[in-house]
């Protein structure tokens, strides 16, 4: 497991060893692969909203996962935004800044988890389509909870507290 630089000094993702990109290009390239979305659905298909054709709902899929993307080079690349604009607290009930907090940032039925570093500083570590309100309901949204429980456990095993303790452990990886 490894942590690839997506903007600057901002965002981050993990790559896992298993796959052949990091984790934001790979969900990126499913999110916009019809075939993938479809298989998706159709897997999924209890828990589609009754009233959306399947058709329709692949496309905002994708209209969505465009969106997630232009939207995180948006705000990376403009000086005066951050990615607090985009992750939030993955759980609601957060008000107060917890060190690797759990994060999620979403359009519509499409999640990315990550694990905010600092202010401004976030790792991606999965995502997902998430059709249903709870994570823990459905095997796929467990194993992203699961996921991002694995990679803020590397992190803290690994020094990482801050920002500082983050670049410094990227440095060492290299």
């Amino acid at each position: 497991m490894k942590i690839v630089r997506i903007f600057a000094d901002q965002l981050f993702a993990f790559h896992y060893e298993t796959e052949a990109d990091n984790v934001l290009r790979k969900l990126l390239s499913l999110w916009n692969d019809i075939a993938h979305l479809h298989q998706f659905v159709m897997r999924h298909k209890a828990d589609v909203p009754q009233n959306l054709p399947i058709p329709t709902l692949i496309s905002q899929l994708i209209d969505n996962a465009n969106h997630i993307d232009d939207t995180l080079n948006e705000i990376s690349t403009a000086p005066h935004r951050s990615l607090e604009e985009f992750f939030n607290p993955l759980n609601n009930q957060e008000y107060h800044i917890v060190e690797l907090s759990k994060q999620k940032g979403r359009k519509n039925y499409l999640r990315l988890y990550a694990i905010r570093i600092d202010k401004n500083c976030f790792v991606i570590t999965g995502g997902a389509i998430k059709f249903h309100h709870l994570n823990r309901d459905r095997p796929h949204t467990q194993q992203e909870m699961k996921k991002i429980d694995k990679c803020r456990n590397y992190l803290k095993d690994n020094g990482v507290f801050d920002v500082d303790s983050f670049h410094e452990f990227l440095k060492e990886q290299q």
